[in-house]
């Protein structure tokens, strides 16, 4: 399986930017009343406790932007009415909102209606005339806009078709993560993924029942007849254990990609995974493949050890002994790794842990220093950075300066690595693996109309934006591209632990973070010179401005949010709230 590097446009790093200052200068916030009743926001119930329904819920943005008309954006009341938030540049001034759909509430022959339990509303503009509805319980709706271009349409939307997301299953709740329409073949297709959190609940006493996202990849076909009818398919059905951070098709939706933290499977695969899982653990074969068993990696205080392993192991399988010069792991009978170490460590703080496969060990150097080899025999220890070695990542430091000190916001997810993944539907497999190291992406925003979203890392203490690039000449290649910088920003990101909603314009000149209620964080790296003042024996130093922008806790909680290239647009549940930036 290839692997993809982010490579980092240089010339897009601003290397004499001196951080933000905060500004006292106002900014003109507009506020503006609800058209009808507030907006509609659903809760988990009693059921939906795990992270992944946490995620499912409290990231949904209500707000929904139009990417070819960034100063208009959408949401839902609880009347099931669509409305309109738009603003005019011109004229500096927010336009009157207004209803274009209406979602009718039905009974889909199950009783089930949209309740506590029930996942949001989600909408996708896919093009200028097309928008795709999730209905948050089982249903897609493909809805004519019209000419959204134009202030004075006022035309309501055409309901077009409808369908069950998975006719063959009996999933109800699903989120819709992405939508995309294409031209195939003189015909038009839209690719829908949803995502559905689903409960496995495990046959074996020792072992937990298991949340995990079930997806399912749609396609709705237009017909080449005279009524030019849409007739929808199941393409393909994936799952997760993990959380998703990122989802967007392709251009001609034969792929996709996804940032996740677990394994990816197909319905097949995770069928012959669970078959292997529920097994009696006395048939179960250690030697899961030829070669070294394990590969590791290190920093000036620690080094880390993980085994490859196969499914159903637990920790009582395992006997580590470890002394400060000596280390011996076995594992049912077998030696996975036995020598002496190449320096002495500290055996007090050595710990390990079992999880995905993987047997991770660390030990703590006595004394700060750079080991060439695991152990003393140069020949036991496997080659450093042998990709055939072990299938998992070597985790990334996350500051790229080795002698700059770490901070807890550096260290990411614990336990984890982060990973971009392509998934073809030809190849039924992952094609191509984007390894981001323990940090996920920091947020991820629709850069130009038509393209797959964007997403932001931490690059040092920048935030850098990339965008997958599809090549049609040439359809086994994919590459990731810089498309720009938000001067450190990734460190001012990371302090904030209020966060609820991030991003950016589409021109990158701000970025903005949305705590739950009250406060609104506004960036602008692109500010000024900072009086000509200097480092000495340097360049002129850069900084930018920080804005801090409270709103009444009257309003309630913050619950959307819109970027466009001078106006902010802020979702509460009690009000409309614009920014001019």
């Amino acid at each position: 399986m290839p692997v993809v590097d982010l490579k980092v446009d240089r010339s897009l790093i601003c290397r004499n930017f001196d951080g933000y200052k905060l500004s006292f200068d106002p900014v003109t916030v507009i506020q503006q009343e609800l058209v009808s009743t507030p907006p509609l926001k659903m809760v988990p119930n009693a059921d939906q406790y795990s992270l992944l329904h946490a995620e499912a819920f409290g990231r949904h943005n209500i707000l929904c932007p139009d990417p070819w008309l960034r100063e208009n954006c959408y949401y839902i009341n609880k009347s099931r009415q669509v409305v309109l938030c738009s603003y005019d540049a011109q004229e500096g001034r927010p336009r009157q909102q207004r209803v274009v759909h209406t979602v009718e509430e039905q009974d889909r022959g199950d009783g089930y209606r949209q309740s506590v339990g029930a996942y949001n509303y989600t909408l996708r503009f896919v093009s200028e005339k097309y928008c795709v509805l999730c209905d948050g319980i089982s249903t897609y709706y493909l809805l004519d806009t019209g000419d959204r271009s134009r202030a004075s349409f006022t035309a309501a939307w055409q309901l077009l078709t409808s369908t069950q997301i998975n006719p063959e299953s009996c999933n109800r709740g699903f989120v819709l993560y992405d939508a995309r329409l294409d031209v195939v073949q003189e015909r038009k297709q839209i690719s829908l993924m949803a995502g559905h959190v689903g409960r496995r609940v495990s046959t074996r006493s020792d072992r937990a029942d298991t949340f995990y996202m079930d997806l399912t990849w749609g396609c709705w076909t237009q017909t080449l007849t005279p009524s030019d009818a849409w007739s929808y398919s199941v393409r393909e059905e994936l799952d997760t254990t993990g959380s998703i951070y990122y989802c967007a098709f392709e251009p001609r939706a034969e792929s996709v990609v996804f940032s996740i933290i677990r394994e990816l499977l197909t319905k097949t695969q995770r069928a012959a995974a669970l078959s292997a899982a529920e097994q009696p653990q006395n048939v179960v074969d250690v030697a899961v493949a030829a070669g070294p068993p394990y590969t590791w990696t290190q920093t000036f205080e620690d080094v880390l050890i993980r085994f490859r392993l196969p499914s159903g192991l637990t920790r009582n399988d395992f006997d580590i002994r470890s002394t400060n010069s000596e280390l011996e792991v076995e594992c049912l009978g077998e030696i996975l790794l036995t020598g002496a170490l190449y320096a002495s460590v500290d055996s007090d703080l050595t710990t390990w842990t079992v999880k995905a496969e993987c047997l991770q060990l660390t030990l703590v150097k006595e004394q700060q220093q750079s080991w060439p080899h695991l152990l003393s025999d140069v020949q036991a220890a496997p080659p450093e950075g042998d990709a055939d070695a072990c299938p998992l990542p070597e985790r990334a430091l996350p500051i790229l300066n080795l002698e700059d000190p770490i901070e807890e916001c550096d260290l990411g997810l614990p336990d984890e690595d982060v990973k971009m993944v392509r998934f073809n539907l030809e190849a039924k497999d992952i094609t191509h693996t984007v390894f981001l190291g323990p940090t996920p992406p920091l947020f991820t925003t629709s850069l130009r109309a038509g393209f797959p979203a964007a997403f932001a890392t931490r690059h040092g203490v920048d935030a850098s934006l990339w965008l997958p690039v599809f090549q049609p000449a040439k359809p086994g290649e994919w590459t990731v591209r810089h498309e720009g910088n938000l001067h450190a920003f990734g460190y001012v990101q990371a302090s904030k632990e209020m966060r609820k909603f991030t991003d950016c314009c589409p021109d990158l000149d701000y970025a903005v973070i949305c705590e739950g209620v009250r406060y609104v964080l506004i960036y602008k790296s692109r500010y000024d010179s900072a009086g000509g003042l200097r480092n000495r024996n340097g360049p002129q130093v850069v900084i930018g401005k920080h804005h801090m922008v409270s709103i009444s806790d009257e309003m309630g909680e913050i619950l959307g949010l819109s970027t466009a290239r001078n106006v902010i647009t802020i979702l509460t549940a009690k009000a409309v709230m614009y920014l001019q930036v």
